[in-house]
C-alpha cells in the first residue's frame, strides 16, 4: 500500500508537467545509468589492462635477467678455459697472448688482461704484446677477493684504465701449485648488453641493466648518456626492498612509468618499463571516444524528445478541440494527428457520430469477448492449480521416500545384526542336522526359517530401493580398455604440468553401457579436473569392482543395489565449496568465466549415469581437491544383476577350514552377533581373539604372537570405528589381511586409504568361511610375490 501511494503521488506530479519535461526526464533517467555503467566498465578495463601489463613486465624482466646471466656465463666460460691454459701456467705470456686473442675474438667488444697478484698488468689483448708501462689493475680490491675466494667474480661498472670507457669485467684467479700466479680479467662491454636489449625489446619499452651499486650497465633509450650513472631513486628503493617485483615510479628523465624488475644470478638487476603516457594513450582514446559518442547520442535524444513533445502537444490540442466539439454535438473535420495512435483517435472521433446507433451492439460484442476470455483464463488458472497440486504431491512423496531412506538407514545396522544372528544360527543348525540321524523332518522347517530371513533382508532392500528406466544403446564394455584407449588423449588434454596416474583393477568386471557416452563422461571429468588445476597437480584415474548395498543406494532415487564397476577421477585442484557442490548437477549452472563453459557437462554425466542404472557421487574439499566416482552396473550372464541381489546361494563346495592354527582377531560390539561368529570360527578350526571395541582390540593385538586376519564391524560403539582400527593395525603390520562387516557400508564410512574386503550383514557360515579364506589366501599370495 505504501509503495502504491508513492507511485500514485509520482504519477500525479508528472501529470502536472508538460510532455517535453517528461520526455527529457525519460532520456536523462535512461542515459545517466548507462553512462555510469560505461564509466565503471572503463575503470575495470583500465584495472585489468594495468594488471596484465604488470605481469607482462615482470615476466619480461625475469626473462631478460636470464639472458643477462647467459651472456655473463659465456664470458665466465671463456676466462675459465683460458685460466687452465698450459702456456699461461708455465709463464709463456707471449704465446698466451696469441691464444687469448683468438679466444676473446668470438665475443665482439671483449678483451682480456693478465695481472699479477699485486695488481700489475702483464698483458692486454687490445695492445701488442710487450707494450711497456702498462698501468696497474683499476680495481685491485677485486683481484685480492678473487684470490681469497678462489672463484670467478663479476665486477660493477668502472672506468677502464686503458680504454677510459665504463666497463665491467669477469675476474678469474689462476693458481700454480696452490699459490696465486695470475688474475685474468675479461671485459663485459656495455655494448654487448645494449645489442641484447635491441634484439629483444622493440615495442618502445624502457629497458635497463644496473650493477650492484645501482649504476646503469646498459639502457634504452639514451644508452651513451646513462651508462655508469645512478638508476632512478624509486627503482633503487624498490630493489633495496625486494629482488623482484613491479613499481610505479619516475624514470631518470622524470617521466612516470610502470616497471617490472628482477635480479640476476650474478647480483645485477634488470628492469623493463612502459611510460605511463604510452599506457594511458590508448585507454584515453577509448574514454574520450566513448564519452563523445555518449554525449552526442544524449544530445540527439534530448533534441528528439523536445521536437516530439512540441509536435505531440500541437496534435493533442487539436484532438482536445475535436472532443469538445463532439461533446457539444458539432460536426468537425478530421484534426491533424502527431502520430499514428493519435490519427486513430482522430479517425474515431470523425465517424463516431455516424456510429452512435451501433455503439450498443459493439459494447455487447466486447462483453461477450471479455466473458469468453475470462472463461479461458479461468480454465487456464484451474489447470495451473491442478498442476501445482500434482507438483506438491510429487514433492511430498519424494520427501516421504527420502525420510523412509534416512529412517531405514538408521535402523539397518541393528536390524541386520539381528538378521545375522538368526540367519547364521539357522544355517549352523541346518549344517549340524545333516550329521544327525533321523533329522530329515527338521530340514524343511529350518530351510523355511532361513528363507524367511532372506525375505526379511529382501524386504529391507525393497524399502531402500527406487526404480527407474531410461532407453540407451548399451553394449558389453571393458572400462579398463576404454580408459587405456583414451590415455594419449588424456595426456594431450591435461598438458605437461599435470601428472597423470592410472590404477587399473585386476579382473575388472564387464559392464553394459553406451561406450560413446562413457567416453564423453570420462573426457568431461578429465577436463573439469584439468581446469581445477591451473598451476598443475596430480590427476588419478582408478577403476575397481565395488558392491553398493541397499543402505547406501536408499539415499538416491532410482539406484539399485548390486555389483558395480567404479571409475574414479581425482584431482588435487582448487576443490568445490559446499554451497556450489549442492548445485553442480544443475543444467546450465557453471562457475567458469563467460565463454569457458556451458554448465551442461556434469548435468550430462549425471543424466547418462542414472539412465544406465548407475550412480555418481562427488567428494570435494576446498584447496585440497575433488574426487568424482561413477558406478556402472556389472554385467553378469548378459543381465545387469548379481546372485546377491536375487538372494541365490550356491552351497556345493566344502567349507574352507583353518590351516595350521590360523588366528582371527574378532571385533564386534553386538553380543549376539559376536557369540554367533565365535561359534562359527571355532567350528571352522580357527583360534579366535575377541574384542568388543577398538581400544581392547589394540591391547589384544599388542600382546598376541600370531594374528592371521582382522575381522571387524565398521560401526563400533566406543568411539573408534572399524576403519580407524584397521588403519592403526596396518601401520603396525602392513601385510595384515582385513575383513570388514557392516549393515550399511558406504563411502563416507570406509576410509579411502584403507584397502578392504567387505562382508555385508546378514551372512551365513559359508559366506564367512569363503570371505576369510579368500582374504588370507590373497595376503599369502602377495607375500609370496614380494618375497620372489
Amino acid at each position: 500500500m505504501r509503495e502504491s501511494g508513492v507511485l500514485s503521488h509520482l504519477a500525479v506530479a508528472l501529470s502536472r508537467r508538460p510532455l517535453a519535461f517528461q520526455l527529457t526526464l525519460l532520456v536523462l533517467v535512461t542515459a545517466l545509468p548507462l553512462m555510469l555503467s560505461s564509466l565503471l566498465m572503463y575503470n575495470r578495463l583500465v584495472a585489468n589492462a594495468r594488471e596484465s601489463i604488470r605481469q607482462s613486465l615482470l615476466v619480461s624482466a625475469n626473462t631478460f635477467a636470464g639472458l643477462v646471466d647467459s651472456e655473463i656465463d659465456t664470458h665466465v666460460a671463456i676466462v675459465s678455459t683460458l685460466a687452465q691454459s698450459p702456456t699461461l701456467l708455465r709463464g709463456d705470456l707471449e704465446a698466451f697472448w696469441h691464444e687469448a686473442k683468438q679466444a676473446v675474438a668470438i665475443v665482439p667488444s671483449a678483451w682480456l688482461l693478465v695481472t699479477t697478484p699485486d695488481g700489475q698488468i702483464e698483458l692486454i689483448t687490445v695492445e701488442p704484446f710487450g707494450t711497456p708501462l702498462l698501468p696497474k689493475h683499476l680495481a685491485p680490491d677485486i683481484v685480492q677477493r678473487v684470490f681469497a675466494e678462489g672463484r670467478p667474480l663479476v665486477s660493477d661498472m668502472v672506468i677502464g684504465s686503458v680504454s677510459q670507457k665504463r666497463i665491467a669485467f669477469v675476474q678469474m684467479p689462476v693458481f700454480r701449485d696452490g699459490a696465486p700466479l695470475y688474475s685474468l680479467s675479461i671485459a663485459l662491454a656495455p655494448e654487448r648488453f645494449l645489442s641484447l636489449m635491441q634484439n629483444h625489446f622493440t615495442r618502445g619499452e624502457v629497458v635497463a641493466i644496473v650493477d650492484r651499486n645501482k649504476n646503469f650497465v646498459a639502457r634504452i633509450p639514451d644508452h651513451e648518456a646513462r651508462v655508469g650513472t645512478q638508476a632512478s631513486e624509486g627503482w633503487r628503493a624498490a630493489m633495496a626492498r625486494s629482488s623482484a617485483g613491479w613499481i610505479e615510479t619516475k624514470t631518470v628523465e622524470g617521466d612516470w612509468s610502470l616497471a617490472g624488475f628482477a635480479q640476476t644470478a650474478r647480483g645485477w638487476s634488470t628492469g623493463v618499463a612502459f611510460l605511463e603516457v604510452d599506457i594511458n594513450k590508448p585507454l584515453g582514446t577509448i574514454l574520450w571516444s566513448s564519452a563523445l559518442t555518449a554525449g552526442t547520442l544524449t544530445l540527439l535524444a534530448l533534441a528528439l524528445a523536445v521536437f516530439t513533445a512540441w509536435h505531440s502537444s500541437r496534435g493533442m490540442t487539436a484532438l482536445a478541440t475535436a472532443v469538445q466539439d463532439l461533446g457539444e454535438g458539432r460536426l468537425f473535420t478530421e484534426p491533424p494527428a502527431p502520430f499514428a495512435e493519435a490519427k486513430t483517435i482522430a479517425n474515431t472521433l470523425t465517424v463516431v457520430s455516424a456510429e452512435l446507433n451501433r455503439r450498443d451492439e459493439a459494447i455487447r460484442r466486447h462483453q461477450i469477448e471479455l466473458e469468453t476470455k475470462v472463461l479461458q483464463r479461468t480454465e487456464e488458472l484451474m489447470t495451473e492449480i491442478k498442476r501445482r497440486q500434482e507438483t506438491e504431491t510429487t514433492l511430498r512423496q519424494s520427501q516421504k521416500m527420502d525420510s523412509i531412506g534416512r529412517l531405514t538407514g538408521g535402523i539397518a545396522h541393528d536390524f541386520n545384526n539381528m538378521l545375522t544372528i538368526v540367519m547364521g544360527n539357522l544355517d549352523l543348525v541346518q549344517r549340524r542336522l545333516k550329521s544327525l540321524e533321523h533329522s530329515a523332518e527338521l530340514h524343511q522347517p529350518v530351510e523355511s526359517a532361513l528363507q524367511g530371513t532372506r525375505n526379511a533382508a529382501k524386504l529391507t532392500h525393497r524399502l531402500l530401493a527406487f526404480a527407474r528406466q531410461q532407453p540407451l544403446e548399451p553394449s558389453v564394455l571393458d572400462v579398463n580398455a576404454e580408459v587405456a584407449d583414451l590415455s594419449d588423449l588424456v595426456a594431450r588434454t591435461v598438458g605437461e604440468d599435470i601428472r597423470v596416474q592410472t590404477i587399473f583393477a585386476e579382473g575388472l568386471w564387464p559392464t553394459f553401457a553406451d561406450a560413446n557416452q562413457v567416453e564423453n563422461c570420462f573426457i568431461n571429468l578429465v577436463i573439469n579436473a584439468r581446469d581445477a588445476m591451473p598451476s598443475g597437480g596430480n590427476l588419478t584415474i582408478e577403476t575397481a569392482n565395488v558392491f553398493l548395498d541397499e543402505d547406501y543406494v536408499a539415499r538416491f532415487v532410482g539406484l539399485v543395489a548390486g555389483q558395480f564397476v567404479m571409475l574414479s577421477i581425482s584431482d588435487t585442484g582448487t576443490g568445490i565449496a559446499p554451497k556450489i557442490l549442492e548445485r553442480v548437477f544443475e543444467p546450465f549452472y557453471t562457475t567458469k568465466a563467460a565463454g569457458k563453459g556451458t554448465g551442461l557437462g556434469l548435468a550430462m554425466v549425471h543424466g547418462f549415469v542414472r539412465q544406465s542404472g548407475g550412480h555418481i557421487c562427488i567428494n570435494s574439499e576446498v584447496e585440497k581437491g575433488t574426487t568424482v566416482k561413477i558406478y556402472l552396473p556389472r554385467l553378469v550372464g548378459g543381465i545387469r544383476n548379481s546372485a546377491a541381489q536375487q538372494g541365490i546361494e550356491v552351497d556345493v563346495q566344502p567349507l574352507r577350514r583353518a590351516a595350521g592354527g590360523e588366528t582371527i582377531l574378532l571385533v564386534e560390539d553386538d553380543t549376539g552377533v559376536r557369540e554367533y561368529v565365535i561359534d562359527v570360527l571355532e567350528e571352522l578350526g580357527y583360534e579366535v581373539l575377541v574384542a568388543v571395541d577398538g581400544a581392547e582390540a589394540l591391547r589384544i593385538f599388542a600382546k598376541s604372537t600370531r594374528v592371521d586376519l582382522l575381522f571387524t564391524d565398521i560401526v563400533l560403539g566406543a568411539g573408534m570405528t572399524g576403519t580407524q582400527l584397521a588403519e592403526r593395525l596396518l601401520k603396525l603390520r602392513p601385510s595384515l589381511p582385513v575383513l570388514f562387516t557392516t549393515g550399511y557400508a558406504c563411502d563416507t564410512i570406509l576410509h579411502q586409504n584403507v584397502a578392504f574386503n567387505l562382508l555385508n550383514k546378514p551372512y551365513t557360515q559359508r559366506d564367512l568361511a569363503e570371505k576369510i579364506g579368500s582374504a588370507i589366501e590373497s595376503s599369502e599370495k602377495r607375500s609370496s610375490a614380494t618375497a620372489a
